[in-house]
């Protein structure tokens, strides 16, 4: 059946065992081209025959696109989608079958007899590039388009990283299978209770591991600041990704979501929401800064206080074909994601960070300067669930420690918990506890403060001796969260 129209510009049939290349830069490249293209892994419907998706690819599709490869042959599946392409035009006069050579292999006569792109090993790819696009119908260029810089990611309030951020490893890496791989969920939801360095792992993958050339359209929100509610989220998103052609305060706040939702639907935009709690109702009042994880929360304290977050999250978790993705880092899952029974919309998937990684608090405590054998550092975190703010605090204690300065044994001596169901609240305690007179009087006029203040102002305000000059770069009101 042929079509005036179509849906598609390109349906690529491959063999799974060739999925890393075809997904990794395959894909990518041809919609970074601004072709949209048809892939199984992505686009079949959850539950309908292999066999009849497989007709809607090559169908909906205006050309088919066969990666030539010794498995692809073996495959029967890829053998299937290319017969049914070229059934549609047996001659091939309107070139809708493209083959691309991947890896030498014995072509069937059908399929020897057009003439193939090569993307062999020793090829020249700059070459088969060009030609691979102009056969899709898109004007190539001679060298592939630079890759776009992390400066023009729309960073609304960078994170202060605290020295000696090590490893994370683990966490890294599902952040990125989630990024790269999990199509079937576009808004991820990780949570952790408060100090587990939710922020400072997120801002260390996101410069770090994230690639401009994919993800070319970042925004990174930090609802700890002051000014940072979600109507304001809104309107500063869709100022940034539309280019300036849309102006949130002149539509509804419905039209806005709408609108920051349907640009989802495009690929290489990644929206960061860091601190989401202070969103909901449990973390929505002036006392947030203060309120600890081990009080219950019922319900409704995980609703959304602006009836525009709980619409735009619902709109991500359940509308189709999202290819972006939204990224929350929260203390709660808010209840909006939720469907009946406690489980999950169909869109959102939820991380749950329970401690930090063995290895990774020895490679912290060594960064530190704390000494000790990989046994004695594990021995000495682990009553601290290895929570990772408690162990910054211990790490802290033991290198100041008057009697054994820097050496893990110190810690028999140090108790930063008193009480580990209560861990998060006497944590902050301990380090309160730990300054002296005149630095507690100065973080307490400091948390009048709701938003970021000036250098100066604190100087003004500061007892006399307070601030030295290495307290000006963490004195200037940045990080939100510890107003």
């Amino acid at each position: 059946m042929m079509q005036a129209e179509y849906e598609f510009d390109v349906f690529i049939s491959y063999s799974s065992k060739d999925k890393e290349w075809v997904r990794g830069e395959l894909l990518k490249r041809i919609e970074r081209a601004g072709l949209k293209a048809f892939i199984d892994y992505r686009d079949f419907r959850p539950g309908a025959p292999s066999i009849k998706e497989c007709e809607r690819g090559v169908e909906q599709c205006r050309k088919t696109l066969i990666v030539l490869t010794p498995n692809y042959l073996k495959s029967g599946w890829a053998e299937l989608e290319n017969i049914m392409a070229q059934t549609l035009d047996p001659a091939n006069e309107s070139l809708r079958l493209i083959p691309l050579l991947k890896a030498r292999c014995e072509k069937p006569l059908r399929i020897g007899a057009l003439t193939h792109i090569d993307f062999t090993d020793g090829a020249d790819l700059d070459l088969a590039w060009r030609q691979l696009l102009a056969a899709l119908g898109k004007r190539a260029v001679s060298e592939p388009p630079k890759e776009p810089r992390r400066e023009r990611w729309f960073l609304a309030h960078p994170y202060p990283m605290p020295p000696h951020f090590t490893g994370r490893v683990a966490e890294r890496a599902m952040l990125n299978r989630w990024l790269e791989s999990d199509a079937g969920h576009p808004l991820l939801s990780l949570c952790a209770l408060g100090g587990f360095g939710k922020s400072a792992l997120v801002w260390h993958w996101l410069t770090h591991d994230v690639q401009p050339g994919d993800w070319p359209c970042i925004v990174w929100w930090s609802f700890y600041e002051g000014d940072s509610s979600f109507d304001r989220f809104l309107a500063e998103a869709l100022d940034y990704l539309s280019g300036g052609k849309i102006d949130a305060t002149e539509i509804s706040g419905k039209a806005a979501v709408r609108e920051l939702v349907q640009m989802l639907h495009e690929p290489g935009t990644l929206l960061v929401l860091d601190g989401f709690e202070r969103v909901l109702r449990a973390f929505g009042g002036l006392n947030a800064a203060y309120q600890g994880d081990e009080a219950k929360h019922e319900n409704q304290d995980r609703d959304c206080i602006s009836p525009l977050a709980e619409f735009f999250l619902r709109g991500v978790a359940t509308l189709p074909d999202l290819r972006s993705k939204v990224l929350l880092a929260t203390r709660l899952r808010p209840r909006v994601l939720e469907a009946k029974g406690d489980r999950l919309l169909v869109g959102c998937r939820d991380v749950e960070l329970e401690q930090m990684d063995p290895a990774d608090a020895v490679a912290f405590f060594r960064a530190q300067g704390v000494r000790g054998t990989h046994t004695e550092i594990e021995a000495a975190c682990e009553p601290y669930g290895y929570h990772p703010l408690s162990l910054r605090l211990l790490a802290g204690l033991i290198v100041s420690d008057l009697q054994h300065p820097g050496d893990i044994a110190a810690a028999e001596s140090l108790d930063v918990s008193s009480d580990l169901v209560q861990r998060q609240h006497h944590v902050l305690l301990a380090a309160y506890d730990s300054l002296d007179l005149s630095r507690q009087a100065l973080l307490g006029r400091i948390a009048c403060f709701r938003g970021p203040v000036g250098y100066e102002t604190l100087k003004a305000l500061a007892v006399p001796g307070t601030l030295s000059p290495d307290d000006r770069g963490g004195a200037s009101g940045q990080e939100g969260k510890s107003k």
